[in-house]
């Protein structure tokens, strides 16, 4: 690499050598300043109040160690990852994801193969899917039900999914995810009586025929945003909606409270893009999210569960309280089973798309 300098005239063949050394002493400076303000990492993420903390905690501090910019683009979209994948124009580097494209990513070939002598893994949280060849954990979050406390109380609201589907005693709009992993699903079977251990395989016919009970008095939401500005803006009166993302507006002073009852225990994942144009610095960048000290900071920053246990003892009094998958969700909670969507999103998605058309 050089540096472009204006000509200037030169008196003789010494002044010009003289010129030249001068530049060759002063050059590795400004080259590796240049360097460093062109080094990059590119991540697509859900956006609004999740990626705020995610600047604050991970990004900017990354970015004074390494000297490795994060640009973040809105909205990590399987379908747009396929285009760029195979139009061979990846722009991305790092997308969190859902954890159900930890299979559909490697089968497709969208994604890959990380780097684990960059990025170490002995400190995080051990299970069975939560860390492959080509995805890491990212979080721990739940989808709650998330209600008015203009319209309901404490002691009369709903308390479970079959009251969720109850509008004769519960009206209002209630604010559900577009995407057919997205909850509502397993929500409508849990309102139909299904029990947990029956939930998997999903009979989506059945979730459908329950669906349609509510299909009226459902807002649906295609981003996190999107959801939380319709309890924000008080148009949807309950909701299935990530549980950071209540916590937050309700910290703002929304009419929101949260119930746990029957809340949904998933967690997200992070992949490097097949192609991907900054693949060393992608990997640098996971390996400080998923540090002991970098889930601490996230620890303190948002209300994600952390999949770093050890980042926990580092936590003040109290805060662990405030972490998803937390003491106040012990024993409530319904575990996902993400891989079974990985192998059944595209059938699930295909069958939701239609019924809402009808």
């Amino acid at each position: 690499m050089t540096e472009s300098k204006p000509r200037k005239p030169v008196s003789s063949r010494r002044t010009l050598l003289k010129s030249a050394a001068a530049g060759l002493m002063l050059a590795p400076l400004p080259l590796r300043r240049a360097f460093a303000a062109d080094a990059e990492v590119v991540y697509a993420t859900w956006g609004g109040s999740w990626a705020d903390a995610m600047r604050k905690a991970w990004f900017e501090p990354f970015t004074a160690q390494t000297g490795i910019k994060v640009r973040t683009i809105d909205g990590p979209d399987y379908g747009k990852i396929r285009a760029m994948v195979r139009a061979n124009n990846t722009e991305w580097d790092v997308a969190e994801v859902n954890p159900d494209f930890q299979w559909i990513g490697p089968k497709e070939g969208l994604v890959e193969k990380l780097d684990f002598s960059i990025i170490p893994t002995d400190q995080l949280v051990k299970g069975p899917n939560l860390l492959t060849d080509y995805s890491l954990p990212e979080a721990f979050w739940s989808r709650v039900i998330a209600y008015n406390t203009n319209k309901f109380n404490r002691d009369n609201h709903p308390k479970d999914f079959a009251g969720f589907w109850d509008t004769a005693r519960f009206p209002g709009k209630r604010v559900l995810y577009s995407k057919a992993n997205g909850g509502a699903f397993e929500a409508a079977l849990l309102a139909d009586g299904v029990t947990v251990d029956k939930l998997y395989p999903l009979d989506i016919d059945r979730a459908l025929k329950k669906l349609d009970k509510i299909k009226d008095d459902v807002l649906w939401y295609e981003t996190n945003a999107q959801a939380v500005q319709y309890l924000q803006d008080q148009r949807g009166m309950l909701g299935l909606v990530a549980d950071g993302r209540v916590k937050f507006i309700k910290d703002q002073g929304a009419p929101v409270e949260i119930e746990y009852a029957q809340s949904q225990l998933t967690w997200t994942s992070y992949v490097v893009i097949k192609g991907a144009p900054n693949k060393t610095n992608a990997m640098k960048l996971l390996a400080f999210m998923t540090s002991v000290d970098g889930q601490k900071a996230i620890g303190m920053a948002y209300t994600y569960g952390l999949v770093a246990p050890k980042a926990y003892d580092l936590l003040p009094p109290g805060r662990a309280e405030l972490l998803s998958n937390g003491p106040q969700q012990q024993g409530k909670t319904v575990l996902m089973n993400e891989k079974w969507w990985g192998e059944n999103l595209a059938t699930a998605q295909e069958k939701m798309d239609a019924w809402r058309l009808s």
